[in-house]
């Protein structure tokens, strides 16, 4: 057979070069199918939450992202819940980074508060309360950024003087305008951010009683925090502004005055003071030192409401306690909190010996020669409620500050762990309802608290929240107290209205404020030069916090121009050292 060679390779040539042109256009599809898959399958793996995330950079594992809210595992390490760190979760982006800011403005600041309280609201000379003058300021005209169109003038009744008892600078003041002006202004304060007025409450009144502007001021809303204020003013009027949590010592035991050791059990029994910090815990252990007691050869036994740094944990609080006793176990916010505690014990020294007692002086003298604050336990800490107490002799009592002062540091940072101890103190959040029922009259449909801190299901309405803000003031009155005590001044106080209402009109609003999620409240008293003090009440719910509060501060600013413009009250915050240490337990609060 004669075989064409030539024609042979050509052949060859073009099926070798067919073949190369089909695996060609077969790849990519390929490659395109497989791509596609995986796509799908890492979205249905997203789905299901199995999807793992990178490993760590010189770590050997693998960490797994939580379905749940996306928190990270280092958030639940044994490390960050020992510095009682673990109350909020550390999530991702700006919630979890604002969620620490709350916490930390909400415990780090009220401690900074009281403890600058103990340094001078303690001398018996000086009154713990500011003045309540009102400081007559400039042509109201000259009030800046506020535009707010004066009304028409309204003569007879309506212009007649509404025997305000709260002071105001100057009783003579143009005739009133309408209710209108007021309600218009509100919403459109509403309005320009882009919310309707028909869910929200709003009222304006007088001391006395006469309503200067009102909106669905007889609907039911969460009032959130503002709730504080019906916890404190129950509070108050059971207890008294004196009251005083004690934090009593016994033993079982005797002194031996040689060796400064007591033979016997410390017993250690709280009554649920919500301000017991590590520095009153070395007030406690000097307080023993001066009294001879240097070591315990028996055990420590905390018992009762006992405690300690924002902790609700009777445990926790007992092995705090026990930690914070000797210099040789000190944390370092104990080590932080030592100075605090040294001005607070020359605070208290200087008071009692300012009030006749002449061994305080001496005791000071003593004391500054024992060291350090010091305390050796040989035994356990025991805080078992079924201890046998009976026959027991007291060795030391510690006593808190003042109610109101304690009420003060509560409500000016909104801390909801104190406001829901100190409603427990009272009978919880249904003694309050009851209280607001039978002493201020409430009717039953009108009020109801499911908590003594504003979280959760709360229900008032504007005009109730105004005639129990009338009620406290008019108990503190009786007392040479005003709403300023116990409220944050805006602008002045720091807290929660630290940078609202600032520049024109600071110090001329005292309220307090409530957050929740989508609500957001405010009440309180504002300051006028025409009218004199006026209270109101702002009720938002089913929007952006934020924008809420802008047009609530709009709002007072467009009511407080319209009569004369602000009239701050004269009030010096309190000075003292400050606390910078963030490792104090955190409680769940926000505003």
């Amino acid at each position: 057979m004669f075989v064409n060679l030539p024609k042979l390779k050509k052949l060859a040539a073009l099926t070798s070069f067919a073949l190369l042109m089909s695996l060609v256009s077969i790849l990519p599809l390929d490659a395109a199918a497989k791509s596609s898959a995986k796509s799908r399958s890492r979205a249905s793996a997203a789905k299901r939450g199995k999807v793992k995330a990178k490993a760590r950079p010189g770590r050997g594992r693998v960490a797994k992202v939580s379905k749940s809210r996306g928190v990270r595992a280092s958030s639940l390490r044994k490390g960050n819940r020992s510095r009682g760190r673990g109350m909020y979760a550390r999530g991702r982006g700006r919630r979890g980074r604002w969620q620490r800011h709350v916490a930390s403005a909400h415990t780090t600041g009220v401690h900074n508060f009281l403890t600058k309280s103990w340094t001078e609201a303690q001398a018996p000379e000086r009154r713990t309360t500011p003045s309540l003058v009102a400081e007559p300021t400039g042509n109201p005209s000259d009030t800046p950024g506020v535009e707010f169109a004066r009304p028409p003038a309204v003569t007879g009744a309506a212009a007649a003087n509404d025997g305000t008892t709260v002071r105001q600078s100057n009783p003579s003041f143009p005739e009133v305008p309408p209710l209108n002006p007021l309600v218009a202004a509100y919403a459109e304060s509403l309005a320009l951010r882009g919310f309707s007025a028909e869910n929200q409450g709003f009222i304006v009144a007088t001391m006395k009683g006469e309503i200067l502007g009102e909106h669905n001021a007889d609907r039911l809303f969460n009032p959130a925090s503002v709730t504080k204020v019906a916890t404190s003013l129950t509070a108050i009027s059971r207890l008294g502004p004196d009251f005083r949590f004690r934090t009593t010592l016994y033993t079982d035991g005797a002194v031996d005055p040689s060796t400064g050791i007591l033979h016997g059990s410390l017993y250690v029994i709280g009554s649920g003071d919500p301000a017991f910090f590590y520095e009153n815990a070395l007030m406690v252990v000097d307080k023993l030192n001066k009294g001879g007691i240097r070591e315990v050869d028996g055990n420590l036994v905390v018992l009762g409401r006992f405690y300690y740094n924002f902790s609700a944990s009777s445990e926790a609080s007992a092995k705090s306690l026990r930690a914070t006793l000797s210099p040789e176990t000190w944390s370092a916010a104990v080590k932080n909190a030592y100075p605090r505690f040294l001005s607070m014990r020359a605070a208290e020294e200087r008071n009692a010996g300012s009030a006749g007692q002449a061994g305080a002086r001496a005791a000071s003298l003593s004391s500054t020669s024992t060291g350090l604050p010091s305390l050796k336990v040989n035994g356990k800490t025991i805080n078992e409620p079924g201890v046998n107490t009976a026959s027991l002799k007291l060795v030391a009592v510690h006593t808190s500050l003042p109610l109101v002062r304690v009420l003060k540091g509560l409500n000016d940072f909104s801390n909801n762990w104190m406001a829901t101890d100190i409603g427990n103190l009272v009978g919880g959040p249904d003694a309050v309802t009851r209280f607001l029922k039978a002493e201020v009259g409430f009717k039953e449909d009108e009020v109801s608290f499911a908590t003594s801190s504003g979280l959760g299901a709360n229900q008032i309405s504007p005009r109730g929240t105004v005639v129990m803000l009338r009620k406290l003031i008019g108990y503190l009155e009786t007392k040479n107290l005003g709403l300023e005590d116990i409220l944050p001044i805006a602008g002045v106080d720091g807290g929660t209205l630290e940078r609202r209402f600032t520049e024109a009109y600071r110090g001329s609003i005292v309220a307090k404020t409530g957050t929740l999620s989508g609500v957001s409240a405010l009440a309180g008293v504002a300051y006028t030069r025409f009218r004199g003090p006026l209270l109101f009440v702002i009720f938002n719910r089913g929007g952006s916090v934020s924008s809420f509060r802008a047009a609530q501060d709009e709002t007072i600013k467009k009511l407080v121009t319209l009569f004369g413009g602000p009239a701050p009250l004269r009030y010096s915050p309190t000075g003292g050292p400050r606390v910078t240490d963030p490792g104090i337990q955190q409680s769940s609060a926000r505003k």
